[in-house]
This record gives structure tokens, sequence and C-alpha cells, in this order.
């Protein structure tokens, strides 16, 4: 008898351009990530954030950072730990130059 494997799930079927439109209004208030809306509507993490920024300017949500982004800032944070005290003080004084941190 063959062994099992495992199924990958097949991605959403891309929704009408109306019903993703409705999805996005709808996730935009619930504070539904781009990425998410994206996967849960098939239509393209671009198209979505467009769309999501101006559902978010029209009732004066405040814009969302990205998931992604949020993920890479934590991974600096992460890697900030893991060295001596002098190499991060180089790198923190860099930003601070760099981005006007203070």
């Amino acid at each position: 008898m063959p062994p099992p494997t495992a199924t990958i799930p097949f991605p959403p079927a891309k929704m009408t351009q109306e019903a993703a439109t409705e999805a996005v209004r709808t996730g935009v208030t619930d504070g539904t990530s781009v990425r998410r809306l994206a996967q849960n509507t098939g239509w393209s993490v671009g198209w979505v954030s467009e769309l999501a920024k101006e559902f978010r300017a029209q009732v004066g949500l405040p814009a969302q950072q990205s998931r992604d982004e949020l993920d890479s800032l934590q991974e600096c944070i992460d890697s900030l730990s893991d060295l001596d005290d002098a190499a991060r003080r180089r790198v923190l004084r860099y930003l601070s130059d760099r981005f006007g941190a203070h």
C-alpha cells in the first residue's frame, strides 16, 4: 500500500470584482490585513492595497502598515538584541543619523 501523501489545498477561486470590492470594504472596517484580504479574494495584494487605501480615506481610518513591514521591523529589533553593545550603538547611531530618530 503506498504511503499517504499530504495534500495541498487549492487557492480560493478569484472572486468577482464586485464581491472582492465588498469583501475589502468589510475587511478594512474589521481591521483585516491586506495580505489576508488578497488571499481571501484571490486578487493581487497591490489591487487590494489600493482599494483598501481608498476605503480608509473615505471613512477616515488611519493607514495600516502591512504585516510584512511589521514582521521585518520585528526581525530588525530581534537582530539588534544579538549584537554586542558597541555594534548595537553603531547601528542605532546610523539609524538616528539616517532617519532622524532621536
